[in-house]
């Protein structure tokens, strides 16, 4: 049986492709939460959560629970888009997504899964350096830091 090395080379110029899939990762989830958002405005329009405006009270529902949701879902879209190893990506995007979401309103907390696992793709990308992996995750660590001291 002949076995072959993979070498450093091949392993870097798959970064990028790990990357690519992560954040394809981090639309789906957030396109998942938007249909959950719309369908549960749809399904229960007559309930007394809705007003005059409509059924934003769901909308807010939604995301408390559907992105926690989203997350325990992270890992086996990875695994199935071939981020490989799945588990740290979806471990330490979790990370950055908690971070991000202490410290973002609005339309950029709609975007922190797609910034978010392709941080995570690249950070836990093996034959990384040590310095490319304790940078991210210590001013991750500082951002929800400061948002939890420092809130609003």
């Amino acid at each position: 049986m002949i076995q072959s090395k993979v070498n450093a080379s091949s392993t870097d110029e798959r970064i990028p492709e790990r990357m690519v899939f992560a954040g394809l990762v981090g639309i789906i989830l957030t396109f998942g939460l938007l249909v959950g958002a719309l369908l549960a405005t749809a399904l229960f329009a007559n309930s007394a959560q809705c007003g005059h405006w409509g059924c934003f009270g769901f909308i807010g529902y939604v995301w408390e629970i559907g992105r926690w949701v989203a997350i325990v879902l992270a890992w086996p879209l990875l695994y199935l888009l071939r981020v490989r190893p799945a588990w740290p990506v979806a471990i330490l995007a979790a990370f950055f997504l908690v971070a991000i979401w202490q410290f973002a309103d609005g339309s950029f907390i709609v975007l922190s899964g797609v910034i978010a696992y392709p941080l995570a793709a690249l950070v836990t990308a093996p034959r990384l350096s040590w310095p490319w992996r304790v940078i991210p995750v210590a001013l991750f660590l500082a951002l929800y830091l400061f948002a939890s001291l420092f809130p609003g």
